[in-house]
Order: structure tokens, then C-alpha cells, then sequence
């Protein structure tokens, strides 16, 4: 009789998976914004509207200083964000929304907890708190990479139809 070998999946596949998946859903939900990516690090920036440097906001969404000069870059051509002078530091700009930005900060706030809520909802009410702990202990506790960096550039695939 053959033993049937059950599939391993590597639990980074997963994550990349639902990574994709949640990527879609939310900007799909933003779809009608003059911006077409960044809008968790645009909140973030909204979240501490004049009193987060870029430095700051990388340390935030854990990645470099070059990933973050993209981020702000296409932030402030269209409009979303300003940098201040820092008061106290030359060297530094304070992050700031623009009128225009002020406009898109609820459907990006209400976008992040609608695809949270229907994520959620795939898990079961009994184990949902856990599930949250859990998944919020595990990216806490994962040290920070001291290999190789790999960038995950996600594109809107209608863009190339």
C-alpha cells in the first residue's frame, strides 16, 4: 500500500499569496484615486500628518531609504504629500498632507479596514482573536533580514491589458 505524501507549502508562499490577494482586493477598492499605489505609506504619513520625517517612515514600513525617496516621490507629483523643512534639523523634511491629499485620507483608512474585515471573515469567529495574537507576535518576533533584500514591485495588471 502507498503512503500518499502530503504537500509542504512553504508558509512564505502562503503569506505571498495572500499578500497578492489582499493587494488586490485593496486596490481594487482605490481604484478611482489619481494615485495607483503607496497608500498604506500615504496613511501612514496621514496618521502623522507634520511630524514624521522620511526616516521615520521607512522604520515604519520596514524598508530603505531608497524605496521610501519612490514612495514620496510619486506622493508629491501628484500632489498628495509636501515636504516641510524641519524647524529643528536642516537635513530633514517633515512630512506633510496637501489639501488635495486630505481629500483621499478616509477612503484609504476605510479601504484598509473593509479588506481587513473581509479577510477576517475567512477566519473562524472562535479563532480570530488568536489568529490577530499570533500573526501579530510572529511579525514582531521575526528578526530583521541581514541577507540579501528582496523587493516585491507589485503592478496593476489592467495597466497592461
Amino acid at each position: 500500500m502507498t503512503k500518499i505524501q502530503k504537500q509542504i507549502t512553504p508558509i512564505g508562499s502562503l503569506f505571498a499569496l495572500l499578500t497578492k490577494k489582499y493587494i488586490s482586493v485593496y486596490s481594487d477598492k482605490l481604484s478611482s484615486l489619481p494615485i495607483d499605489r503607496y497608500y498604506y505609506a500615504f496613511w501612514v504619513i496621514s496618521e502623522n500628518d507634520g511630524e514624521i520625517t522620511s526616516k521615520r517612515l521607512a522604520e515604519i514600513l520596514h524598508t530603505d531609504k531608497v524605496l521610501v525617496v519612490r514612495i514620496l516621490k510619486h506622493l508629491t507629483d501628484n500632489k498628495f504629500i509636501e515636504r516641510i523643512q524641519h524647524p529643528n534639523d536642516k537635513r530633514s523634511f517633515l512630512l506633510h498632507v496637501t489639501e488635495t491629499g486630505k481629500k483621499y485620507v478616509s477612503a484609504v483608512e476605510k479601504a484598509i479596514k473593509e479588506t481587513d474585515q473581509e479577510f477576517i471573515a475567512y477566519v473562524n469567529p472562535e479563532n480570530k482573536e488568536v489568529f490577530l495574537s499570533e500573526l501579530t507576535s510572529l511579525s514582531n518576533k521575526v528578526e530583521p533580514i541581514n541577507c540579501e533584500r528582496i523587493l516585491l514591485d507589485y503592478k496593476n495588471l489592467k495597466k497592461f491589458k
